[in-house]
């Protein structure tokens, strides 16, 4: 066969692999085989291997020749093999995650070649992501290392050279699954499926098992994997890692996964940025079938229950969101948390600084919907007028709150009255915060 060649594509550990075109005008691959090395793998015992391997997913070989190498200008045999216009999987995961669509063709494709390559009584010998090659949307092997057939092993050693090419074989699927918009975590369930022993069909099975869309222990893998970073003591706070963490999560895992924060009652302020991510990604029904499942879950903690976790996710969304709570819940919510205002108690010397009305700090995030706000201005009025312990708890908590209460509901002339107590009453957190306060306010609080 009269070959030219083109261009050295690369070398390996006993040959130069060249681009080259045949006598029938077609591109090939030609396999120069290096003179030193033919000690190692016979150039004709390699090609009548591979000649045998004719799978969609192992590289074909043509014919075996005798070429002049040009790096020696000494004649040298060479296997002629298909081109494959692509690149390694190596470089294909190096540039970018791979579709689940992808990670099943290639990784079943890479399944059933090295199937069909030890089927041929050959193991491959060197398998990795250098050694596949991907063109057309074909994962293909290559650069098999043939040194002599597995029936002239004894069965320990053919059973070795067969469990190498399988252990390469589960890390390259577990390669694939890690770099693929597939969770993360099905890397590692696919390894646990696996025992010590598995052999390809277990991989197989297993593989497809891993990355089927409809499998809903693969879902509830997911969610699971997803909730443990949530509860992460190493969770990070900001906009950053909220947003990467967010592409991590699949559109089905989204309301269950709010829900289940909400379930748990886990919710930190450091979740905020991603609970916000979570949120915009879910649809006008979604999250009205959320809030009615958080309206659940709150009604029952509040107030003899764990409720500041939920409290903090309802006042992390946009405030028109209380209205999607079951109205029942809305009604009791707000008489439960303007009564707890009641109960506020700061002393500044104590040792535990608040010991009262928790919960009705709750009306900071949400007294703008409410629907009886003169109740609450009316409440902390009475606390300003007070005591020097409830007249602190209003200092610490209500300072900003109150002006825009104050005009929504009329009644500036008597909280301007109320705090005149409070200074009057020396109360030392009232008196250091003046000054958040409006400065028109605040000059005629201490006015005389």
């Amino acid at each position: 066969m009269k070959l030219e060649l083109i261009e050295q594509l690369g070398d390996g550990a006993f040959a130069d692999v060249w681009r080259a075109r045949d006598e029938l005008d077609r591109e090939v691959a030609v396999k120069i085989v290096r003179e030193a090395s033919l000690g190692v793998a016979d150039a004709l015992a390699h090609a009548k291997a591979l000649a045998r391997a004719t799978h969609p997913n192992v590289v074909a070989v043509l014919t075996l020749e005798t070429i002049q190498d040009p790096n020696t200008g000494k004649d040298a045999s060479c296997v002629v093999m298909e081109l494959i216009h692509g690149v390694t999987l190596a470089t294909y995961l190096s540039r970018g995650k791979l579709t689940a669509t992808d990670v099943v063709l290639f990784g079943l494709g890479i399944i059933d070649g090295l199937a069909h390559i030890h089927a041929q009584g050959m193991a491959h010998g060197d398998l990795h992501a250098e050694n596949v090659m991907i063109g057309a949307n074909v994962a293909k092997i290559i650069d098999i290392l043939y040194l002599n057939s597995l029936s002239t092993l004894t069965s320990e050693n053919r059973a070795s050279r067969l469990n190498r090419d399988i252990l390469s074989l589960r890390l390259m699927i577990q390669e694939l699954i890690v770099n693929s918009d597939i969770d993360s975590a099905e890397a590692t369930e696919f390894n646990n499926m696996l025992g010590s022993r598995a052999q390809l069909n277990d991989i197989r099975t297993a593989f497809i098992k891993i990355t089927s869309p409809d499998d809903p222990e693969r879902e509830q893998r997911t969610l699971d994997h997803l909730f443990s970073r949530v509860v992460d003591t190493d969770f990070v706070e900001g906009e950053a890692y909220a947003a990467a963490l967010g592409e991590d999560t699949p559109d089905h895992a989204v309301l269950e996964l709010l829900e289940r924060i909400a379930n748990e009652l886990v919710y930190e302020y450091k979740h905020s940025n991603y609970v916000r991510v979570l949120w915009s990604r879910l649809s006008v029904a979604k999250r009205s079938e959320f809030l009615t499942h958080l309206s659940a879950v709150i009604d029952k903690e509040t107030p003899r229950g764990k409720w500041s976790p939920n409290l903090r996710l309802l006042a992390t969304l946009p405030r028109a969101n209380w209205s999607g709570l079951r109205k029942l819940v809305q009604i009791r919510l707000e008489e439960l948390i303007t009564k707890d205002v009641l109960a506020g108690h700061v002393d500044i010397h104590g040792t535990k600084k608040i010991s009262g009305g928790i919960l009705g700090t709750y009306a900071n995030s949400f007294w703008g919907v409410f629907q009886n706000k003169g109740i609450l201005a009316d409440n902390l009025i009475s606390l300003l007028r007070q005591s020097w312990y409830t007249q602190n708890y209003v200092g610490s908590y209500f300072m900003t709150t109150i002006p825009p209460l104050a005009e929504a509901t009329g009644k500036r002339t008597e909280f301007i009255n109320a705090f005149r107590s409070a200074l009057n009453n020396d109360a030392r957190i009232v008196t250091n915060k003046l000054e958040e306060l409006p400065p028109d306010w605040a000059e005629e609080i201490r006015a005389k």
